[in-house]
């Protein structure tokens, strides 16, 4: 086991953990502007952010099928088009926890940390 001076190394670290929790699959196929997205982490999660213009909760799927989350958009005429994104969830993230939520054209999901790998402090001692 290795030690990573975190603060120096805080960049890096948190730019390859997003890679590792999510792997975009190239099966979303795209008809308007709503593929448009991005992750960002903090010590509870991960929050990944969807631009969904013209879209409400009722047009929006969001589900877990074993280690995948399925964010689906469906069409407001019943045609075609519409958008359908598929993103890998590894063991750190908790899927039983995730909550979604649409604002203003804006799909916000909210996966947590699992609580084995979440931060967490340590105290020091005197002796």
């Amino acid at each position: 086991m290795f030690i990573t001076n975190l603060n120096s190394n805080r960049s890096n670290l948190i730019d390859e953990m997003i890679d590792d929790i999510f792997r975009i699959y190239p099966n979303a196929y795209r008809h308007n502007n709503s593929s448009d997205y991005k992750t960002d982490t903090d010590d509870g999660g991960v929050t990944l952010t969807i631009n969904v213009p013209g879209y409400n909760d009722k047009l929006i799927d969001v589900s877990v099928s074993g280690d995948s989350l399925i964010i689906e958009g469906k069409s407001h005429t019943g045609s075609t088009e519409g958008f359908n994104h598929s993103f890998t969830i590894n063991d750190n993230l908790d899927s039983d926890g995730i909550d979604a939520t649409v604002i203003d054209g804006v799909l916000t999901v909210s996966i947590p940390y699992a609580e084995e790998v979440k931060p967490r402090k340590i105290e020091v001692k005197v002796k």
